[in-house]
This record gives C-alpha cells, structure tokens and sequence, in this order.
C-alpha cells in the first residue's frame, strides 16, 4: 500500500533505465532503487532468532544459514532472481514449526520477479518450490514417526506450501523483507500513513500506522540507511483481538475479564531498517524485529540479513 503513495514519482521508474545512473539523493531525501546487473551474484548470510516470554517460562533460540543470489535476466522492465537456501544450522530452537521449516529449506530454489526499481512482483516457480518442500518433508517425516509433537508441526508447514499466495506471503519471508525498501523516496523529516495489517483468522484486519524515514545518508561512503516501521494502533484493535481469541477459543467456554487482561497490554510493532549501496541498490544489511505483546506472552522476533 504504501507504494502505491510514492510510485507516482516518475523520475524512479525512469532511472533505472541507464545503467550508469545512481540512486538520487539531496541534503534531506534519497531514493532507494536498484540498479543491478545481468549474471551479478550476492552471498547473504542470515540469522533468524526467536525470544518468547510466558508466565511459564522464557525460550529462545536462532538459526543461521546463507541466501545465494543471482540476478538471471535483466530488462526494461524489470529483473527475474534466483536464490538459494543454504547451510542452515541451529542453536537453541524448541519451536518445532521453525525446525521442521529449517530441514524443508535447505537447498531450497526460489526463482521470482522484481519490477524496475527492485520491488518483488511475483514467484515464479511456486510448483517446484512446492514439490521439493514436500519431498524434503517426507525425508524429515520419516525420521521424526516416533515424536508426534514434530510431527504434527510438520503437517503445519506443509500446509504452507499448497498455494502460491501462502508461499509468497508465509514462507520467503527473507525475500519479502530484503526487497520491501525498494521503489520509494525516503526523507528525513519521515512520513507516516495508516495501513492494514491482514488477521491470520481472516476476520477484520488490524488498523496500524507507518512510517517511513531516512536515518542516515553518506554519499562520500556510498551508503544510506532508512526505517519502516509499523505499530499496531492498540484502541483500534483491541476490540479485533478480543473477537480473534473468541474465535480461537472455538466451543470452550470464554471469560471476558480474561480476554481483557489479554488485550490490555497488546503490542504489535515491526521495526525495520535497510542499508543500501547508493550506486548499485544492493543491501548491504537489513534487521526485521518484530515484537508482539498479548497478555502476559511476549515474542521478540529478529531477522539479521548481512551481505558477506
């Protein structure tokens, strides 16, 4: 949505059509395009970690791995990637859907589509994506028969990968968030704008807020760091959570003073920054930290993508 706000300056589409040309920058504002070149590589290493907070107890735990990337086809109007997962490891992890999606991953091809200035467009090999995920779950499946709690997460992740929409969406999560910064103009002042943010149960979407800011800009050094952040507006969604957990509950019976204590600290916010090569666009290092208070359970979600 929120492209859609900036995409009508024109001078973005039209400079990415020179290859010499360089992201465009003043005292106070840069774009953030991507001028890449045909068959150029990128080796992106990734740490993806987890931290939950319940009146039980604290977990966490990370894993690492590695994206190659390669630009296949270059053109007017846009570029096709491919990328690769690799070498994933973990350390720590007892969520079970995130283990069983590490094992699927690994080795993993995804082939997609950007527009002219670097913004993902589409996945283009949803199918094979889909059939090498189920042919990596059943090699996991076989191994874990004897723990029906792994087992039963697997099932969960294969249903992921059933349709095109769910595995752009839920699954290349790295790819999503690597080229989101893409195709806007950043200033310093910042600019803030209401958005939507989808209910996973599929009821009335949550009502957020925005904001996009430039927080550093360095052409001598050839680099520019900008933020998009998105919080949650807590009196507007307090009355959706409360009908999502009504909903969540199914036939048990609901306490409504518990469902309040719920949503009386409720907290959603993504913090987000990019690092970015002026010249070319390339990222040069992305952090996505997601936190999500409800009730007395607290999650701190973290993805560190750095270019080696």
């Amino acid at each position: 949505m929120m492209k859609l706000i900036f995409l009508g300056l024109l001078f973005l589409c039209s400079l990415s059509q020179f290859t010499k040309a360089q992201n465009r920058t003043t005292d106070t504002s840069a774009t953030c395009i991507a001028f890449w070149n045909n068959k150029e590589t990128k080796v992106y290493n990734i740490t993806h970690s987890k931290e939950k907070t319940t009146d039980k107890g604290n977990s966490s735990g990370a894993a690492t791995y590695e994206a190659h990337v390669k630009i296949t086809d270059s053109s007017a109007t846009g570029f096709i990637i491919e990328w690769v997962y690799k070498n994933f490891k973990t350390s720590g992890l007892t969520d079970n859907t995130v283990n069983s999606l590490n094992a699927i991953m690994e080795g993993l091809k995804v082939k997609y589509k950007t527009d002219d200035v670097g913004s993902f467009t589409e996945l283009i090999n949803w199918q094979e994506v889909r059939d090498f995920a189920f042919a990596n779950y059943e090699k996991v499946y076989a191994k874990a028969t004897q723990n029906s709690e792994f087992a039963a997460a697997l099932n969960q992740v294969k249903a992921i990968f059933r349709s095109k929409e769910n595995i752009e969406a839920l699954l290349i999560r790295e790819v999503q968030l690597l080229h989101s910064a893409y195709g806007v103009e950043y200033g310093k002042k910042g600019v803030a704008t209401e958005t939507e943010l989808p209910n996973v149960t599929g009821g009335q979407p949550f009502p957020a807020t925005i904001s996009l800011k430039l927080d550093e800009l360095n052409t001598a050094k050839n680099y520019c760091t900008v933020s998009i952040n998105q919080t949650v507006d807590k009196g507007k969604a307090g009355p959706i959570m409360a009908a999502m957990l009504k909903k969540l509950a199914g036939s048990k019976p609901v306490d409504e003073n518990e469902i309040k204590k719920e949503i009386s600290g409720l907290e959603i916010s993504d913090l987000n920054s990019f690092t970015y090569t002026l010249s070319t666009g390339w990222m040069k290092k992305v952090i996505y930290k997601r936190i999500a208070n409800v009730g007395t359970g607290k999650v701190v979600e973290i993805y560190e993508i750095t270019a080696q």
